[in-house]
């Protein structure tokens, strides 16, 4: 009766190399090695990786998977949003053109309530000075009754 197989693997630091073997010494001819990697302690028996399947399907060949190096660093990168630079310029243009407008609004606004103000003063000024206008003219043909009158007194008749 054969032997189930077992599954090895060992990692270079480049390279995860998993096997399918009955032994450790036909897991190490697989991966044509002369060193003993389970007795340095890079290789080992596993039970579940993510290429057991595919080393179970055919035994004695070396499933290769690209490990660490540049593409493994950079999945361990976190993820980041993806965004449209595009839309990011778009949107804060958009936000710059509101927060414009928002200013130029409330400028607007004080401008419009400092002209009513203004033309406000100019109004009291305005009947202040016709009520002075009247005072005087009141006055004035008050004062002139009275020298014309003096007038027609001292002229001889």
């Amino acid at each position: 009766m054969a032997r189930a197989p077992k599954i090895f693997t060992w990692s270079d630091g480049f390279h995860r190399y998993t096997v399918a073997a009955t032994s450790r010494a036909k897991a190490l001819a697989a991966w044509e090695t002369d060193r003993d990697l389970f007795k340095e302690g890079v290789a080992e028996e596993v039970f579940d990786t993510p290429d057991a399947k595919a080393a179970l399907a055919a035994p004695g060949a070396v499933i290769r998977r690209a490990e660490g190096g540049l593409p493994a660093e950079v999945a361990k990168l976190p993820k980041l949003p993806k965004t449209n630079p595009r839309k990011a310029d778009k949107a804060e243009a958009e936000a710059e053109r509101k927060r414009k407008l928002a200013e130029a609004e409330q400028a607007l606004e004080a401008a419009e309530a400092e002209q009513r103000d203004a033309e406000a003063d100019l109004e009291r000024r305005r009947r202040d000075l016709e009520a002075e206008t009247t005072v005087l003219s009141e006055t004035w043909t008050k004062r002139r009754s009275r020298l014309e009158q003096a007038i027609q007194r001292l002229r001889p008749r």
